[in-house]
């Protein structure tokens, strides 16, 4: 599922478009993971709360402005053929998923260059799900016609970086435009990056969109690092 979020920086309306990658799965084998847990315990939703990027992970300055966790009903909501994408959830063995945005004062926008930071989390009942899951999402990612999901930008630059091996599977796109001179906010370049995780029979994704011209491609690597250390503590 694509989802697009209008941005207001300095009077500019930005289009940043953003892959809603849900969320990750117990191990179904030996000890406690016997029990396989149901939508809604507190043990699920401990766990996916653990596996998305943390306040802490970021400056002083930024707020949680939303959280909520998904239903694979929910999650099939925003498809084209949600029938058929409920279907696939339910192969994969969708258990239930969870989001989380946050968003930065004015000052850590100057200072960092972060608009959004958006962290997904999502728990399937083996592993074998959610690398069918992490498949597909990374083939949706790949095929997206992001130039048009950012309006029709023209100077759009689609690259594929490579990921710190932390978890099992991943992957990480940064989509980049420079501001259309109608605009009026200057060249700052708009940046987003987008990255998809699998550790274990869990998953998750990190959208993060951001200025060049006040951030840095550090800054961004450290909050994936982040989530994929969560990933990696909550799912070894």
């Amino acid at each position: 599922m694509v989802t697009k979020l209008q941005l207001v920086v300095g009077g500019a309306t930005v289009l940043v478009a953003f892959l809603l990658v849900a969320v990750v799965a117990c191990d179904g084998g030996g000890g406690e993971a016997d029990v396989t847990p149901t939508p809604g315990t507190t043990e699920v939703e401990t766990q996916l709360r653990e596996m998305v990027l943390q306040l802490k992970d970021l400056p002083s300055g930024v707020i949680l402005a939303e959280e909520f966790l998904v239903t694979a009903e929910e999650s099939a909501a925003g498809s084209d053929d949600r029938a058929e994408r409920l279907a696939k959830l339910n192969e994969w063995g969708y258990i239930l998923g969870y989001e989380v945005t946050y968003q930065p004062n004015t000052a850590v926008m100057t200072q960092t260059g972060l608009m959004l930071a958006n962290s997904t989390s999502s728990l399937y009942d083996s592993e074998e799900g959610a690398e069918a899951s992490f498949a597909d999402a990374v083939e949706t990612a790949r095929a997206t016609d992001w130039a048009e999901l950012w309006g029709g930008t023209q100077e759009l630059k689609v690259e594929e970086l490579a990921l710190p091996p932390v978890v099992d599977e991943g992957l990480w796109l940064r989509i980049t435009a420079e501001a259309a001179p109608e605009v009026g906010i200057g060249e700052e370049t708009f940046a987003q990056d987008v990255v998809l995780f699998r550790q274990g029979s869990g998953r998750g994704n990190l959208m993060v969109a951001w200025t060049m011209e006040s951030g840095s491609s550090d800054f961004v690597l450290s909050l994936i690092q982040a989530q994929a250390q969560h990933l990696k503590e909550t799912l070894p």
